[in-house]
């Protein structure tokens, strides 16, 4: 199916599947498969603080990213000359792409249309490639050009945790192969900068895509992460919550699952957490603003912001 028939499906007033959905994409809401149990029983009994990834410490969007270099990817192998029939109906989805990313940028569709184009765009053509080389791709281009350098307001707050010899746990939507990748390359980072051990203190959980029938950790949504947050204190995996690092207003919702006189970062927050500050917070929360531009980090109170457009 092509992606614009795919996009406008999801528009239809009787359908009731999202577009990872009907490209077959498994979004199996069960944290008691194997896949998922494994990596669940490898936490270890502790104190965590817990972070987002995508703009909280990488500085962009993990699934953009790997499809942005998908499509370079697809182009530098001159993979047309390989299957011209594949390779053309690549080019027919990445021009109504294309049409939906200046949608977006024009703010006329919301993001997650867009972002949800890009997964499909790279899981439907995905065969197209030698997945290993591909990922190797990734691989250095993120340590060319510098894409593991988290902001140094996260990265303090993550060397404060692990020095008190408490852990830190990325919980993430983004997908498992990128999402492996980034936290590679970070743990070097973080060997380089901080201590080695350091990390041995981080842990992370993803949404792994996948085909039909196999395993996925069911992180997207926030009320997933929030069950996910309560069924390792309930296990006792988490013995005690010590924070939380995220930016966007749909994650007010999160903090439930925080122990009382939590400190709650909002890293460099989009305009709605400000708008609906009063209407979404949790009253034993401390919620903390942080922006962090060129040379200056400041923490800023939603009263004393005006907001200009």
């Amino acid at each position: 199916m092509r992606l614009e028939d795919a996009i406008n499906m999801t528009k239809q007033t009787w359908n009731t599947k999202d577009i990872l959905e009907i490209l077959w994409v498994c979004m199996v809401d069960d944290y008691w498969k194997d896949y998922y149990k494994k990596k669940i029983e490898m936490l270890p009994k502790s104190e965590y603080f817990i972070s987002d990834l995508d703009w909280t410490f990488f500085r962009g969007t993990l699934q953009k990213e790997a499809c942005s270099l998908f499509i370079k990817f697809v182009v530098s192998k001159r993979y047309y000359d390989i299957n011209p029939e594949e390779y053309y109906e690549f080019l027919k989805d990445l021009e109504y792409f294309n049409k939906l990313e200046k949608a977006a940028h024009n703010k006329e569709i919301v993001f997650w249309e867009y972002l949800n184009a890009w997964i499909f765009l790279l899981l439907k053509h995905r065969k197209l490639v030698d997945w290993n080389d591909f990922l190797n791709f990734i691989r250095v281009h993120f340590s060319s050009k510098e894409k593991i350098k988290p902001f140094r307001f996260s990265m303090a707050k993550m060397k404060e945790v692990i020095d008190s010899g408490k852990n830190f746990l990325f919980v993430s939507g983004a997908p498992d192969f990128i999402f492996d990748i980034y936290l590679e390359l970070l743990k070097k980072y973080i060997v380089k900068n901080i201590w080695k051990s350091a990390s041995n203190n981080i842990y992370w959980f993803w949404t792994n895509i996948c085909e039909k029938w196999e395993y996925f950790a069911p992180l997207w949504g926030n009320s997933n992460k929030t069950n996910f947050i309560n069924l390792l204190k309930e296990k006792n995996i988490i013995t005690k919550t010590l924070g939380w690092m995220w930016d966007t207003w749909s994650d007010f919702g999160i903090s439930a699952a925080l122990d009382k006189g939590n400190d709650f970062f909002f890293i460099n927050p989009e305009r709605k957490v400000i708008e609906k500050f009063e209407e979404l917070k949790t009253d034993w929360i401390n919620y903390k603003m942080i922006l962090e531009r060129k040379d200056l980090i400041c923490e800023f109170d939603k009263n004393d912001v005006k907001i200009l457009f």
